[in-house]
């Protein structure tokens, strides 16, 4: 028996319209949700849709069509209380790609990390506020040292890590990570992946993970969902989408990854994605959990 979804998309539209005779759709009818304590990988290419279904998830975009629900209740749309929409932004955190910009360059660490804590008065004293903040630093990796620098004096490792321990104090049900790691080098990509995995199976929260690296979706997800042209063409288990890839994009998109093999790489050959063929109108189960577009 599959789990409730915690979150959940259902036929998810988002278009901007940028003139009378032209609209991006953006995401384009998207439906899937994420089980408790899952981590959902999402990969694509640019453009295809990721981060504006993150937007959607996260309550930062009015879907055009279609619904949200958290926790089996619209959160989006005119069904949708005022009372559930606060609740979904205080149990939903996000981690965004570039770090410079998602933390005020005017606010040390310290106040950056507390200030969830004074948005929801989740503490009443400041010696409590104050024990929690340090805590959650050493939760990421970081120490009472950085409590009084500013996100000009650190790395682009340590803002987002930053990132991560101010998402992570409100005690979230949710983690929309979208391509966190896409601006750093491959040693910091791989201390962030591991201490986002480590802290998601301490935590147990459930995590929309987008990324372009497919090795890094690989590690940490138990499922991954592929996009193309604002539409989702493949959802499976992680392994049995690497293994037994079924969609034409989804294959070309593995034989383009690299693997550390010299002799494989010699005899890798990419497949060419005929891109003016239809993408479908359904997800349809092909195997167990294995859904692909047709």
């Amino acid at each position: 028996m599959e789990k409730e979804p915690i979150i959940e998309a259902r036929n998810l539209k988002q278009h901007f319209r940028i003139s009378d005779s032209y609209t991006v759709r953006a995401v384009d009818g998207v439906s899937f949700g994420i089980a408790r304590g899952e981590v959902f990988g999402l990969v694509g290419e640019t453009g295809c849709g990721k981060s504006t279904v993150a937007r959607a998830l996260a309550g930062i975009y009015k879907p055009t069509e279609g619904q949200v629900l958290y926790e089996s209740v619209p959160v989006s749309g005119k069904q949708a209380s005022r009372e559930q929409r606060k609740k979904m932004q205080r149990e939903i955190q996000t981690v965004f790609q570039d770090s410079a910009a998602a933390l005020n360059p005017r606010m040390t660490v310290g106040q950056i990390i507390m200030e969830p804590l004074r948005i929801y008065h989740m503490c009443s004293e400041k010696a409590d506020t104050q024990r929690k903040v340090v805590e959650m630093l050493g939760y990421v990796g970081l120490d009472a040292t950085y409590l009084k620098k500013y996100p000009g004096e650190l790395s682009g490792g340590q803002r987002q890590r930053t990132a991560i321990a101010r998402s992570l104090i409100s005690d979230p049900k949710m983690i929309i990570a979208d391509e966190p790691i896409a601006s750093m080098d491959i040693s910091i990509q791989a201390q962030i992946v591991t201490l986002f995995q480590h802290l998601q199976q301490e935590h147990g929260f459930s995590m929309l993970f987008i990324a372009h690296d497919l090795s890094m979706v690989r590690f940490i997800s138990d499922r991954i969902g592929v996009m193309l042209k604002g539409r989702l063409v493949e959802i499976a288990p992680t392994e049995e989408l690497f293994e037994n890839p079924i969609h034409p994009y989804t294959r070309s998109l593995l034989s383009a990854m690299h693997v550390p093999d010299p002799i494989y790489e010699k005899q890798r050959k990419v497949i060419d994605y005929d891109r003016s063929r239809e993408l479908g109108s359904e997800l349809v189960e092909r195997r167990e959990g294995h859904f692909v577009l047709q």
